[in-house]
């Protein structure tokens, strides 16, 4: 049986969490089934579907899709989770779409805040209306 047997890579796939390092920058549109740690910098627009750490040292310009936001570095953009949270060294600066957002002492945010439920209450009336129209 090797180091890289069939059982330690099921794990592995499990509990695994991207890590972009410090010092590593990417640009582009990333689309993640796990977590991510953003150490480094990334621009660009990013699906996630469990959470997003923005270390101190992390940036993130662009468009997030997440789950759940953890921002403790800078973040520039728009935002759509489930839950985001500015810790005390996060500075967030754009839109965020969503529900349940908590700003720890010393945290900033500077823009916009939006429901999830404001927009899909919207489409629905939009939706009736037409049928009945």
């Amino acid at each position: 049986m090797g180091i890289f047997s069939k059982q330690s890579r099921a794990k592995s796939q499990q509990s695994a969490t991207t890590v972009i390092a410090k010092g590593c920058a990417i640009e582009g549109q990333l689309k993640l089934e796990s977590d991510i740690q953003v150490d480094g910098q990334i621009e660009g627009q990013l699906h996630v579907e469990k959470a997003l750490v923005i270390s101190q040292s992390g940036s993130v310009k662009g468009e997030v899709f997440a789950n759940h936001v953890i921002i403790n570095g800078e973040f520039e953009g728009v935002c759509h989770a489930s839950r985001i949270e500015i810790l005390s060294q996060g500075r967030a600066t754009g839109e965020i779409y969503s529900d349940d957002l908590s700003i720890e002492k010393g945290g900033k945010f500077n823009g916009l805040t939006h429901s999830v439920q404001d927009k899909q209450v919207v489409d629905l009336n939009d939706a009736k209306m037409m049928a009945e129209g």
